[in-house]
């Protein structure tokens, strides 16, 4: 059964002294993937607003684990607003043209919606809604930044979402990745425990 992996990252400009960080957490995802042989592809897009322009911009599709090129800052740099309701409407619709039985959503941000001209939060928690009916899942993870009240807003329980501090971004990754794994073998929702919420916010 087809299963994928859609990562949806904050390219904004106040991403500007995390964006090291997350790169390397985002490749250290895939190469943990790759490791446990996770049949799946992985589709990473990133999107701001750059003066008023929204930009939806899909860095790697569709790539197998093992394949995967690491992404580097060389391809994409912070800029611009966060139009996080448009792309996440953006990138629920390629994950529902796919045809997918698994799928986890792994939505990165440092700071709240703030741009988008296409979607209310109540029509981007619908789709997010869809695909959790579906049983595909979504992970809210804040990037130096508290989260709770964001994830909550587009209808994820607080299992499902995570704070990170900056240096703890790639450790973050990893261990969504060894709950992907569970998830891919099992079907068991990817959820953080609370002493695991814990450790990764610490500074």
């Amino acid at each position: 059964m087809p299963q994928h992996d859609f990562i949806l990252l904050d390219r904004s400009g106040s991403m500007e002294t995390l964006w090291v960080e997350a790169l390397s957490s985002v490749n250290s995802y895939v190469k943990k993937l790759a490791d446990d042989k996770i049949d799946t592809g992985v589709t990473l897009a990133m999107f701001d607003a750059d003066i008023g322009q929204f930009d939806f911009r899909i860095i790697r599709d569709r790539i197998i684990p093992s394949t995967w090129k690491p992404v580097t800052s060389a391809e994409a740099s912070p800029r611009g607003m966060t139009p996080l309701n448009d792309a996440t409407g953006r990138l629920v619709s390629l994950a529902e043209s796919g045809g997918y039985d698994k799928v986890a959503i792994i939505i990165m941000t440092d700071g709240q919606e703030n741009a988008s001209k296409e979607l209310t939060v109540a029509q981007a928690k619908a789709l997010l809604d869809r695909c959790r009916a579906r049983n595909w899942q979504v992970i809210f993870l804040g990037a130096n930044f508290d989260n709770a009240a964001q994830a909550a807003s587009y209808g994820n329980v607080a299992a499902s979402s995570v704070r990170s501090s900056r240096r703890n971004l790639g450790r973050s990754m990893m261990t969504t990745a060894q709950k992907r794994a569970l998830y891919s073998a099992t079907g068991e929702a990817m959820t953080y425990s609370d002493a695991e919420k814990d450790a990764l916010k610490k500074d």
